[in-house]
């Protein structure tokens, strides 16, 4: 089987650039390259963590030099500069990076965080108005809005009143903002944080959801009062039902409580009664469920029941019903559940705070610093042309002007100017507001490329890590050509090993080597061996699907007594009465039929002589490259990994 093994170099541009691997002891050199000490035990102490039985010091040598000399005949061909290796190994390193460009501490922080919170029930009210104006698609004007309604709850207006007025929130009409108690995870991150870290009865900050601007007001809090699981039966009322639909309805669900409590099975019920679709075949059952996840009424009746108790009838906007509930239990503790919390980060942005954290750590310590001189000079070409046009391009496109320094970096004003070349003319606020964005997202791109490029020098797994795959894809390549298909490809050289070692798959015991037909029936049975006269060999198979299609199966065998039922009842007399278990062929028969003691051709033994013909390969280049690349093993630092 091909597989690829990933064992490698650290990239050839990081190790130049490297003074702290120039200085490593060298354990040995192979074609003229030098192998550092720390890439051999890295190697070695994870090749043992993999043995069962652990492998002799020598040997593993070995094998390391041999792998290095199939790396270095690579290297010979030029193929770690193709541009198929290039994007392969590229695409691996980035992927590989991603875990270094992130503050990896947050998530656990960020669990914590939520955790915590989960420990409470917060009381919230909102007002909730557009992202962007709907008339003039402007955003900054509907922020301008609800910090306005803010300023005025601020100075004294109601809250309720004002949200009645202000939110487009359609729960607002019968609540005037009042949403009820809110859970760690019931809604949107930054709505959440705002509602569990504003102060009780002040007024948040504006947030942004992709719902909506937002401010929003806490009131009590309360300790989390965990999950339930009930079942329940539910009768429909559909909206604007008359009064006289609804006491249908509910005069069933009375009759349905009555058989309840004499004793009828809650499930059976449901599943014959209930109006509810997701859960009626379930017995009624409902998943494991917390605060504001269910209507008011519904969750109130759940949270108040004891367990295995079953309520009378009440009515929710959507209909009647009974519960029965089965289960409750607290917050489990942090460790049980923390996986679960991480998981949930996917949805918001938590999952990308570990990369903003990253990004902040970076800008401190490369000094990050965008110039405000030239910023404010870029501010001032846009009003002097009368907004963002190309004609603004035009003039820029070649200035020198430093916009971004860090490190030993600098972007200039035409490096941004290529970003934003294409864009079409702006107004003077709008253009404004496109080159602090594009600063913003220049600068961060540039830096975290910046450190990516930096990984194999600073952080030593890493370089490790791209040396296993780098190595790998290189080792894959070149063994895929010299051995794997080249023993599938060289169809003279497999047949030449085989006649050279033809003895060596003589078999134990004799096999039945012919063509093993099964029909529908007699009338096709007979058709079939009238047509085998006449039927060349080499297109027999194809002939006959094509004429009898499905009234046919007809194949080439080469079996063992024992490893085919129908072979052993018509040739090695094993069961002579078989029925064939397929009943859609009850006939069956063989054609050109012979035993045989040992292989005839490599067809016979094809796989196991590939694979014998593939070692052979292996073994004819090793001894090649032995001889073809100079090995220099520095066995006094080599014995240093032991």
């Amino acid at each position: 089987m091909k597989t690829k093994l990933f064992i490698g170099t650290i990239a050839l541009v990081a190790l130049a650039n490297n003074p702290i691997s120039a200085k490593e002891p060298v354990a040995m050199s192979i074609n003229g390259k030098d192998i550092k000490l720390s890439e051999f035990e890295y190697l070695y102490n994870k090749n043992k963590q993999q043995q069962l039985e652990e492998q002799p010091f020598d040997k593993y040598v070995d094998m390391f030099v041999t792998y290095k000399l199939k790396v270095a005949d690579a290297e010979a061909l030029g193929i770690d500069t193709t541009k198929t290796f290039l994007n392969e190994f590229h695409g691996y390193r980035d992927d590989l990076a991603k875990p270094y460009l992130e503050d990896n501490t947050v998530k656990e922080r960020l669990a914590q965080e939520a955790y915590e919170r989960m420990k409470e029930e917060v009381d919230v009210s909102h007002i909730m108005v557009y992202l962007e104006d709907p008339k003039t698609k402007s955003r900054v004007s509907q922020r301008e809005l609800l910090d306005s309604i803010r300023t005025c709850i601020v100075n004294g207006e109601d809250f309720g009143q004002v949200a009645a007025k202000y939110s487009i929130d359609p729960s607002v009409k019968r609540n005037n903002g009042h949403l009820g108690y809110i859970r760690s995870g019931m809604l949107p991150y930054s709505f959440e944080y705002a509602a569990y870290t504003t102060p009780k009865g002040e007024i948040s900050q504006i947030i942004e959801t992709q719902f909506g601007y937002h401010i929003i007001k806490p009131g009590d809090r309360r300790p989390s009062k965990g999950q339930v699981l009930v079942e329940h039966i539910m009768k429909l009322v559909p909206k604007g039902s008359s009064k006289e639909v609804a006491d249908v309805m509910k005069q069933k669900m009375d009759s349905i409580y009555a058989l309840v409590k004499a004793g009828a099975d809650f499930e059976e019920l449901a599943k014959k009664e209930s109006d509810d679709p997701g859960s009626k075949n379930n017995g009624g059952k409902l998943p494991w469920f917390g605060t504001g996840q269910m209507v008011p009424e519904f969750e109130a009746n759940a949270y108040s029941l004891a367990k295995g108790e079953i309520c009378a009838p009440f009515a929710t906007s959507y209909g009647f019903h009974i519960i029965k509930k089965l289960d409750s239990k607290e917050l489990e503790n942090f460790e049980e559940i923390k996986d679960r919390i991480i998981s949930t980060f996917g949805n918001d942005e938590r999952s990308e705070q570990g990369k903003i954290e990253k990004l902040a750590q970076l800008k401190a310590q490369y000094k990050y610093k965008v110039d405000e001189k030239t910023k404010q000079y870029l501010y001032n070409e846009i009003v002097k042309n009368n907004g963002f046009d190309s004609l603004f391009v035009s003039n820029l496109s070649n200035s020198n002007k430093v916009i971004i320094s860090y490190a030993k970096e600098k972007i200039r004003v035409k490096d941004l100017i290529n970003v934003v070349k294409d864009v079409k003319k702006l107004e003077v606020i709008a253009g404004k507001g496109l080159i602090d964005r594009t600063i913003e997202a220049l600068g961060n791109k540039s830096i975290i490329e910046y450190e990516k490029g930096t990984l194999e020098a600073n952080v030593p797994e890493f370089a490790n890590l791209v040396n296993e795959y780098r190595d790998g894809l290189l080792l894959y390549e070149i063994s895929n050509r010299n051995v794997w298909e080249k023993a599938s490809k060289d169809r003279e050289g497999l047949e030449a090993f085989f006649e050279k070692n033809k003895d060596k798959y003589a078999w134990e015991n004799p096999k039945f080597k012919g063509i093993l037909i099964q029909v529908a029936n007699d009338s096709i049975a007979n058709l079939v061996k009238q047509d085998l006269k006449t039927v060349a060999a080499d297109t027999l198979i194809r002939t006959m699907v094509k004429k009898y299609k499905r009234d046919i199966k007809i194949e080439k065998v080469l079996v063992s007594s024992g490893e085919n039922l129908l072979v052993d009842a018509l040739v090695f007399n094993m069961n002579p009465y078989f029925q064939n278990p397929d009943k859609k062929y009850p006939v069956y028969f063989t054609f050109n039929e012979k035993l045989i003691s040992a292989p005839e051709d490599v067809n016979d033994i094809k796989g196991q002589a590939t694979v014998d013909y593939q070692a052979e390969l292996e073994a004819q280049w090793i001894s090649e490259l032995k001889s073809k690349y100079k090995v220099t093993l520095n066995n006094k630092v080599l014995n240093k990994a032991k």
